[in-house]
């Protein structure tokens, strides 16, 4: 049987040794920036991971526009399917399914590069060198995915909005100019801000949790696997939670504006 205090000084310390994680890798952004280091995860993490978001935001984008466009026949309301589908992937399928998408590749990617080093005691090396892994590879990491995610998720935003013009037109008969017009209405700053600031925080969430668990690992290849496991199930969760309060909050901020 679990002992709930035990339960939860666990929690405890591993909140604990997170946030400390976390703080030591933002203090190095600010005073030790490896700007070289930070460009090379960019082009790992970012670039490689272009085909996969933009591919799940084209798919998204042509099922958002094909459920909107049966759901708003019969009320003749597809001449708002343009901001229905603009809002939509602005607001939260983009930055989600990008964020997940990627916590799939990245999240287990990081966790399991870092999981190897660990278990073959090249973190133990570096510190022995005197040089702190959370500097040389945790800090430009989750520099690169606040950076990355954003970027990636505004141009499958368009992709998806884009997609979901196609079945406008050639499924429910949506002239593209009334389409364009109905984005151009959803184009406002709280949804703008919407379409920002998730990703941002999504990229922090997905990189510092397979940082996270990555630096922990033990037990050799089985314990990477468990690692991984724990890190993309856990990004995963945590991405729609983040979702949920941020929408909240912006929404408190801005009312129940579209």
């Amino acid at each position: 049987m679990i002992d709930p205090i035990e339960l939860a000084l666990g929690i405890l310390g591993t909140i604990q040794s997170f946030t400390l994680m976390v703080a030591r890798a933002f203090r190095y952004l600010v005073v030790h920036f490896r700007f070289r280091e930070s460009l090379l995860e960019m082009d790992r993490l970012g670039v490689g991971s272009i085909p996969i978001v933009f591919l799940a935001n084209l798919f998204a984008g042509l099922d958002m526009a094909l459920q909107f466009s049966v759901v708003m026949a019969p009320y003749g309301a597809t001449n708002l399917l343009g901001k229905v589908v603009a809002t939509s992937v602005i607001r939260d399928m983009g930055p989600v399914l990008a964020s997940l998408v990627m916590s799939a590749r990245v999240t287990a990617g990081i966790t399991s590069e870092l999981g190897m080093m660990s278990t073959t005691q090249q973190i133990e090396a570096l510190m022995v060198m005197g040089v702190d892994p959370v500097d040389r590879l945790v800090a430009p990491k989750i520099l690169a995915g606040m950076i990355m995610l954003p970027v990636l998720s505004v141009v499958g935003d368009f992709l998806g909005v884009v997609a979901g013009l196609a079945v406008a037109m050639f499924g429910a008969h949506v002239p593209a100019p009334l389409y364009w017009s109905g984005v151009r209405t959803a184009l406002t700053a709280p949804n703008l801000v919407n379409g920002i600031a998730k990703p941002f925080v999504f990229g922090f969430i997905l990189v510092s949790i397979g940082c996270f668990y990555g630096l922990r690992t033990t037990g050799g290849a089985q314990g990477v696997g468990r690692s991984t496991t724990k890190a993309v199930v856990y990004a995963a969760i945590w991405i729609l939670v983040a979702n949920f309060l941020i929408s909240k909050l912006l929404i408190d901020i801005w009312g129940w504006k579209l």
